[in-house]
């Protein structure tokens, strides 16, 4: 971004450059609803691109994909409250999101805490409902688990890793027509 827009933003929202969703304008022009074919088309277009990547790069797309994804969580999560706690991260991430992706923590039988620490390391569950990426595979007629939901594992890492400064990796445990389980790692 060229400086001086930069600077008109830092005056505009007396801040440094860090939005907070009720600074987000609600109303849309053209109104949402006169863009969806648009999206829809948007979406499909970016299905097929991942697909022929994944047809030429084999394996390597889901690397790619999930750079991509990392880079861009880490993009849009500037603009986030930083915070420790990371259950506080995940539902300001998830109310922020919402729309695009809803997820909410799992805990799973037994745990008396979302978050889990064991001999493998510390982990926390995150069960996908809606999710702008099942959606989009639905579209086009592709399987779920590969590299277009590798892009939104490195998106959720990338914006957890910058609002909490901890590292952290994603794992795909389950997917399904409603839902996904995803295990965050945390390090």
């Amino acid at each position: 971004m060229p400086a001086s827009y930069i600077d008109e933003a830092k005056k505009q929202f007396k801040t440094d450059l860090v939005f907070k969703a009720e600074d987000v304008p609600l109303r849309c022009d053209p109104p949402a609803a006169e863009l969806e074919v648009t999206l829809h088309g948007l979406m499909q277009m970016n299905g097929y691109i991942i697909k022929s990547l994944e047809e030429i790069a084999g394996r390597g797309a889901n690397a790619v994909t999930y750079r991509a994804g990392k880079k861009f969580g880490h993009e849009v999560a500037k603009y986030f409250e930083k915070k420790d706690d990371v259950e506080d991260a995940l539902r300001e991430l998830s109310y922020i999101l919402h729309g695009q992706y809803s997820f909410e923590p799992w805990k799973p039988e037994g745990k008396d805490n979302y978050i889990v620490e064991d001999e493998s390391g510390t982990f926390i569950y995150l069960v996908f409902h809606d999710c702008i990426v099942r959606q989009n595979l639905r579209r086009i007629g592709e399987e779920q688990g590969g590299p277009f939901c590798q892009t939104l594992c490195g998106y959720v890492v990338g914006a957890v890793e910058e609002i909490t400064g901890k590292k952290a990796r994603l794992e795909i445990i389950h997917t399904g027509p409603n839902a996904c389980l995803k295990k965050l790692i945390l390090k």
